[in-house]
């Protein structure tokens, strides 16, 4: 305990020893983690919004006119039957036409003209509300389609495809922007940490000439990494918070478009613990790899 307590005390005097190297630091460190924060925060939103119309996805399989009463019940179990779906129902050629006349009555006339109903029998299927099942769905539909009492398909599913692809590039581009700005990021951690080494390097060969271990010179360097990979961490979780609070109020007209599909009044607190996570895992990598540099190369 006293000698974790110390190797602390000596890694925030490190960082307070060259304050404007290690600010700055932070403030680059920040900003790296504040893209991908802001990624994740529509992300996170899309997610919901793809979720929320998922929940009202539905599939209209329409039955050939020679469809048999048992080929039908056997098909409504195979529906039935999918992990995907949450319920279905059935509708009959009569119900149809009665359907179509209650909604429409200004065109009963037209209906006059058929003895028979001139609508097929149909099979009605709602899916569960899954944002990441929309292939999975998309896949389904096109097994059903290829069953023989299957005529046609009806599916109201192209918001949610539009959203998903949307979702898709938003990841895509955050993937790559965040992992060429954590490559910065954990480059600066690096050379900041290599710079206190260089600055007490006769203090660090001293102390391995009179027996220090590895463990007693290495944990504070490898504390001011975590340290400063943390609060970068913490600082670009102020900063996202600022900047959605913010859009609304400076970015009006861009705000009225995407407000449906993004709560800028609801920060997942996930986010936040990734944000701190990622800076701090960052923060003790880079120290680490510098530590090993060093130390293969500093005799004693």
């Amino acid at each position: 305990m006293r000698f974790t307590l110390r190797a602390l005390q000596q890694a925030l005097g490190n960082i307070l020893r060259n304050k404007s190297v290690n600010f700055l630091c932070l403030g680059i460190i920040a900003f790296t983690l504040l893209v991908p924060g802001i990624f994740g925060f529509i992300s996170f939103h899309l997610d919901r919004y793809i979720s929320r119309l998922s929940d009202n996805i539905e599939a209209i399989f329409y039955l050939r006119d020679n469809a048999e009463p048992a080929g039908v019940e056997a098909l409504m179990r195979r529906i039935e039957g999918s992990l995907l779906v949450k319920e279905t129902g059935f509708t009959s050629r009569e119900q149809a036409r009665a359907d179509f006349a209650r909604e429409f009555p200004e065109l009963g006339y037209i209906l006059a003209e058929f003895s028979d109903s001139p609508f097929p029998a149909s099979v009605r299927a709602r899916f569960r509300s899954d944002a990441s099942g929309i292939v999975a769905i998309e896949s389904f539909i096109r097994d059903m389609r290829r069953t023989p009492l299957v005529e046609s398909v009806q599916l109201n599913m192209d918001w949610a495809r539009k959203i998903a692809n949307i979702k898709k590039f938003a990841q895509f581009a955050g993937l790559f922007l965040s992992a060429i700005l954590l490559i910065v990021s954990a480059f600066i951690i690096f050379n900041v940490v290599k710079l206190n080494i260089f600055y007490r390097r006769e203090e660090i060969t001293i102390l391995g000439l009179v027996g220090a271990t590895d463990a007693y010179i290495k944990v504070p360097f490898l504390l001011e990494g975590l340290l400063l990979g943390s609060l970068g961490g913490l600082l670009a979780c102020g900063l996202l918070f600022v900047a959605v609070r913010a859009f609304p109020l400076y970015a009006g007209f861009v705000y009225e478009v995407v407000k449906q599909l993004i709560r800028f009044n609801e920060l997942p607190p996930r986010l936040f613990w990734q944000l701190i996570a990622t800076g701090a895992g960052i923060g003790l990598l880079s120290s680490f790899i510098s530590l090993r540099r060093f130390i293969r190369h500093t005799p004693g």
